[in-house]
């Protein structure tokens, strides 16, 4: 039998969930659903689970990615220890609410009364629930938690050392769990520099990304083919488009959030789950591009072609005013010496020609330069628009002024639902 190989994306996914262990607000659904969940008629999806069944399913997730590092199954004991004892209080939990559930039925159909829903069990009967789970619950320690996971986090350091691509990728993972989760809103009196508008534009400067996209370059064959270069793109949209409209992120008068905070950091949460299944190769999420995508790349080449020729025109003008120059002074000649109209328009049909001539030999040397990088071109077409296809900007309504701005920077307008967008 062949020995199952490690899936591309699987370290950088273990940086992703070991940063989510470390922090619960990480634990947390990126999207609020309208109509809420609800537990009565709905199973959970793994975002709707709440923050301690999430605990557990993280911890079973790691023992899974750490299945390909024997190594490191020695530090792991402790965190699937405590994991197991969360699991317990979950089930204890769980069981002491249904007892309680069926003692309140069966205290109502005694009674003659319809069956009592979950919210009218008896005090007596939910105090005593409560301190069941509250005894299988001690037995899990959140500090002796958190040391186990910084002590596996230590010990993956040390067994990826002398891997750089693996290092890069578990690193990738903890960097852009960072880069989405960080900048948060605090409540008054809980403010922290990470609290402030310039958390988020300190990690989409420069400095900070140049960290990131050196970790997205050197994982190299742990990232699924061609994920790095999109997301790392998507990246730059990011960043370009908080640095167009950093204004309506945060007020004027400090460095304090905006209305707008909540929608812009909200679409930064789900734009890092984006990232995070085109890193991991999520079947789920299409990397193929769309027909807006293909419009914003064909946008960004237009963009291109008229920064080339404005470059052109700019350094060689000289050489452009010489040629209508020489040309006006040909034409000139032709019409003053020559006599009757018949010998003026041979003379410029024989001039039209030769310059026809000119430029089409001109025309063709440069058609010929292109035709060489002409895959080059397509292939950074293509790109664009698998870039544009998986970012995911904040729905914010843009003046015409703001539009104009954001289309002379190449970022693109998201396309905004009046009436679901809200």
């Amino acid at each position: 039998m062949l020995r199952a190989m490690q899936p591309a994306g699987a370290v950088f996914v273990l940086g992703w969930v070991m940063a989510e262990l470390f922090d619960p607000r990480r634990r947390v659904s990126v999207t609020t659903q309208v109509p809420p969940f609800n537990p009565d008629a709905q199973l959970p999806l793994v975002a709707d689970l709440a923050a301690d069944p999430k605990l557990v399913f993280l911890a079973a997730e790691l023992s899974e990615l750490l299945r390909w590092f024997p190594a490191l199954h020695q530090p792991l004991r402790l965190v699937t220890a405590q994991a197991r004892k969360k699991r317990a209080a979950i089930a204890a939990e769980n069981l002491a609410t249904a007892e309680a559930a069926a003692e309140a039925d069966a205290a109502a159909l005694a009674d003659n009364t319809a069956p009592a829903d979950k919210t009218a069990i008896p005090d007596d009967v939910l105090e005593a629930s409560a301190a069941t789970a509250a005894v299988a619950a001690a037995a899990f320690s959140a500090p002796q938690f958190l040391d186990a996971v910084t002590s596996l986090h230590q010990a993956i350091l040390d067994e990826f050392a002398d891997d750089q691509e693996r290092l890069s990728a578990y690193q990738l993972g903890l960097a852009l769990s960072d880069l989405v989760w960080l900048p948060t809103i605090a409540a008054p009196g809980q403010e922290s520099p990470a609290s402030r508008p310039s958390a988020l534009f300190g990690l989409f400067a420069r400095p900070h990304l140049a960290t990131v996209h050196t970790l997205l370059n050197g994982a190299g064959t742990q990232l699924p083919s061609g994920a790095a270069t999109v997301v790392s793109r998507s990246i730059d949209n990011w960043a370009t488009w908080l640095d167009v409209n950093s204004g309506r992120i945060k007020s004027p008068g400090g460095d304090v959030w905006s209305e707008n905070a909540n929608v812009v950091l909200s679409a930064l949460r789900v734009q890092g789950w984006v990232w995070q299944s085109v890193l991991i190769a999520d079947p789920e999420v299409a990397v193929q591009p769309s027909m807006g995508a293909w419009v914003e790349a064909a946008s960004s080449l237009a963009r291109a072609a008229g920064m080339i020729s404005e470059t052109i025109v700019r350094r060689f003008w000289w050489m452009l005013v010489l040629a209508l120059v020489t040309l006006g002074g040909l034409l000139y000649l032709v019409i003053a010496n020559l006599s009757g109209l018949g010998e003026v328009w041979a003379s410029l049909a024989t001039v039209a020609a030769v310059l026809g001539s000119a430029t089409y030999g001109v025309g063709s040397g440069v058609s010929s330069a292109l035709s060489g990088i002409g895959y080059d071109i397509w292939s950074a077409a293509k790109l664009d628009a698998a870039t544009w296809e998986i970012t995911w900007l904040p729905a914010l309504t843009s003046t015409t002024v703001e539009r104009a701005k954001m289309e002379q920077r190449g970022v693109a307008v998201p396309q905004i639902r009046k009436n679901l967008d809200r």
